[in-house]
């Protein structure tokens, strides 16, 4: 047997220790103090009929396909900062529900209002809790809210999501990257021109305990849950239910998951948004349908995590403000002008419903189509000359939070994904994403070229077309105060 020299005995010596060092570094020092990560999930299906909420013509619900949920996702550095991250499957939530809420979080856990992002995943699929201002149908729609029981559970499960998730919370880690998703959201103001998604990009949080185990995923997206049309009278929170129970099949029942909008104005599953107004047959609108569209999403989260490195030690801020977005100082046509199309188009829609040879033709849902938006301009067109004192701005409520490298910006409606896009491009943190739909006054923000053509989302929307880019430099001036 050869003898083994001291110099090459030493020589492994020397490599095991070198291996030994590196990976004592890579890992996060045991008794080094590390942030705290907590996880929430309640129940906010409503146990009666309701009246659904996401389109002009809603609908009693008739039972449960899948259940709502409040997810939150509570982060302390170690510094003591916290933030809440609440995601609650509901069409919208007005400002004063995220009063209530921020409320009962602030008296039990002491967490500041302001620290706390209420951003609902706006299913069309839910129960009708309250309009926002620029609500096609407000009236109607005020008139059938869920009871004050519902409305009050709704605020109490919500808040103690986030409750349940301060008081979980243990020494954990976090990591946040992109990826990209196609052929989930489409571009429905785009679809004659391939109605490619501009920002087909997917924010994957992974949260760890400190050991290294996986505790929840969380990802931001934007796109409508509003697969289904108005005809379901199920409550559910549409795709990304299945994109939801798609990654714990393959993750486990006991790793939390949720879905976090992003700027989802313009894109959903695919289809016109005016005959989804008026409820043509389309019939790919149904559970198979969201279901396929969903689980798109399921791999691309997945193939991300084991490539997302999560840290124990990174830093955790916020800011928060109000800004003054200008609203309309004119409306495309004049009240007299509206009235008149108004009746031109129903004049032409029972002309074309005369006609037995248009039944199930495009041009009758073209006819159809028309009529819905005449009366669409019409009742803005009410609206806009019929306020005496009408405000040349509205305050809205938004918020930043950077989490380590990664910083989120908020928007309390519907923003169209061009100017989300925008958003992050002009950023100075490279991985910047949206969260929209936060509580406030909803409605519909398009980007300033989509003025010119008007249709459904800018014919009631209340904004102008110089609103852009109060919205860009608004939210570039939050992410700034986080990124210093």
């Amino acid at each position: 047997m050869p003898a083994v020299s001291f110099a090459s005995s030493a020589s492994v010596l020397l490599l095991i220790l070198t291996f030994a060092v590196f990976l004592s570094c890579a890992a996060e020092p045991p008794n080094k103090a590390m942030l705290k990560v907590g996880l929430g999930e309640k129940v906010i299906t409503p146990d009666e009929p309701v009246r659904m909420r996401g389109f002009a013509r809603s609908q009693v619900s008739t039972g449960v396909h899948d259940d709502l949920f409040a997810r939150s996702l509570v982060i302390e550095d170690i510094g003591g900062s916290t933030v809440v991250l609440m995601t609650v499957a509901m069409c919208g939530l007005t400002e004063d529900y995220a009063e209530k809420i921020r409320a009962i979080i602030e008296e039990k856990t002491a967490i500041p209002p302001e620290n706390v992002i209420i951003s609902c995943t706006h299913t069309h699929a839910g129960p009708n809790v309250g309009s926002s201002h620029d609500t096609f149908n407000k009236e109607e729609v005020d008139r059938t809210m869920a009871s004050l029981e519902y409305r009050a559970y709704l605020i109490e499960q919500s808040a103690a999501s986030a409750v349940e998730a301060w008081e979980n919370r243990v020494p954990g880690k976090i990591g946040i990257e992109a990826t990209e998703v196609f052929n989930l959201g489409m571009n429905r103001r785009r679809l004659l021109y391939g109605g490619l998604h501009p920002d087909p990009e997917v924010a994957v949080i992974k949260i760890e305990d400190a050991a290294g185990k996986l505790l929840g995923v969380a990802f931001n997206y934007g796109c409508h849950p509003s697969g289904l049309d108005w005809r379901n009278t199920l409550i559910s929170e549409d795709w990304p239910y299945y994109t939801i129970r798609g990654i714990k099949e393959k993750l486990g029942e006991d790793v939390w998951v949720a879905y976090y909008q992003s700027a989802e104005g313009d894109i959903n599953l695919g289809y016109n948004s005016e005959l989804s107004a008026i409820g043509a047959d389309m019939p790919i609108r149904n559970y198979e349908y969201i279901e396929k569209k969903g689980r798109l999403l399921i791999n691309p989260v997945l193939d991300a995590l084991p490539s997302i490195a999560s840290s124990g030690t990174i830093t955790v801020s916020t800011s928060q403000d109000r800004f003054d977005y200008p609203l309309r100082k004119t409306y495309p046509v004049t009240l007299a002008e509206a009235e008149a199309l108004e009746k031109a188009a129903k004049d032409a829609l029972a002309k074309a419903k005369a006609d037995p040879a248009l039944k199930g033709t495009r041009i009758l849902d073209d006819a159809i189509v028309e009529d819905f938006q005449s009366v669409q301009r019409l009742r803005f067109a009410q609206r806009f000359y019929g306020d005496e004192q009408r405000p040349a701005t509205r305050s809205l409520e938004q918020q930043a939070v950077r989490i380590g490298d990664s910083v989120f910006v908020t928007y309390p409606g519907e923003l169209f994904s061009e100017i989300g896009l925008a958003i992050k491009n002009g950023s100075p943190v490279e991985k910047t994403f949206i969260i929209g739909l936060t509580s406030g006054p909803g409605g519909y923000l398009p980007s300033a070229r989509e003025f010119v053509e008007g249709d459904y989302e800018v014919n009631g929307s209340a904004y102008s077309a110089e609103t852009e880019a109060v919205c860009v430099q608004s939210s570039l001036s939050l992410i700034g105060r986080v990124s210093d």
